[in-house]
């Protein structure tokens, strides 16, 4: 909870005060946390992609929720605890005044074991004291130091779900026919230039000039590199590039 969230906070129970919906002399807390619980949804809400949206506000609000339990616990403590010495001092000079006054024989008769503690009375909480509570926890939480928020990284494709995807994106565009000629194309090509490499855009002139398409210089240049990439998944070529947006070379691995 911010500075701001518990700004808001304060200002509703100030509403609810002068609504008379709560009396400020005797504030019952879990009464209050659960109406905020409702009014953000978080009591009834099925909706797992809502919920999981509302999922900062409402770890917020828990977190404020437990901590105002806990101030009202700790309070609901130390009224019982200053309560049962006091009972019990009061108590204990009461009888030891009486048996003063008269002594009766075979003391230990008159012995009597307390049987339970008293029980222990109820600790009114005020709207002030919620108020403060609230602004002391606001306080404590924005001192807190800010992680850092930690973005998931998309799970690196393994080689055979990469080789999955070429494929489909292959038999989609009814490419595979054209990888089997360009195999077969380089193959040649190698063969008659006795290179082990060549530049991608020397490819495509060599393709073009043996094999002129109806298509767009960019659909074949697209078409080629996609049946490049599917022979590269097979293994019979490897595809080289020095660095991003530059020259792609292109090298044909010889089976021994």
């Amino acid at each position: 909870m911010t500075i701001t969230s518990a700004s808001d906070a304060i200002a509703s129970l100030l509403e609810m005060a002068e609504q008379g919906e709560i009396d400020p002399w005797d504030v019952q807390v879990i009464d209050v946390i659960d109406r905020f619980l409702a009014e953000l949804g978080l009591l009834n809400d099925l909706d797992l992609a809502m919920a999981q949206a509302n999922l900062p506000q409402s770890g917020q609000a828990f977190l404020w929720a437990s901590m105002l339990v806990l101030f009202k616990a700790d309070t609901l403590e130390r009224l019982s605890l200053d309560q049962q010495e006091e009972s019990l001092i009061d108590e204990e000079i009461s009888d030891l005044e009486r048996e003063l006054r008269t002594l009766p024989r075979y003391l230990e008769n008159h012995i009597r074991r307390r049987t339970a503690a008293p029980p222990p009375r109820k600790r009114r909480v005020t709207l002030q004291e919620l108020i403060t509570q609230l602004q002391q926890i606001a306080l404590e939480i924005e001192a807190l130091p800010k992680l850092p928020v930690v973005v998931p990284k998309p799970r690196p494709q393994s080689r055979r779900e990469a080789v999955q995807i070429i494929t489909e994106l292959a038999h989609q565009e009814n490419l595979t026919e054209l990888a089997a000629e360009l195999d077969f194309f380089l193959q040649r090509k190698f063969f008659q230039l006795e290179k082990n490499e060549i530049e991608f855009e020397y490819l495509l002139d060599l393709w073009q000039a043996e094999k002129p398409s109806s298509h767009s210089a960019t659909q074949e240049k697209v078409a080629i590199f996609w049946a490049l990439l599917l022979l590269a998944s097979q293994s019979k070529v490897e595809l080289k590039q020095e660095d991003f947006y530059q020259d792609l070379t292109i090298a044909l691995i010889r089976v021994c």
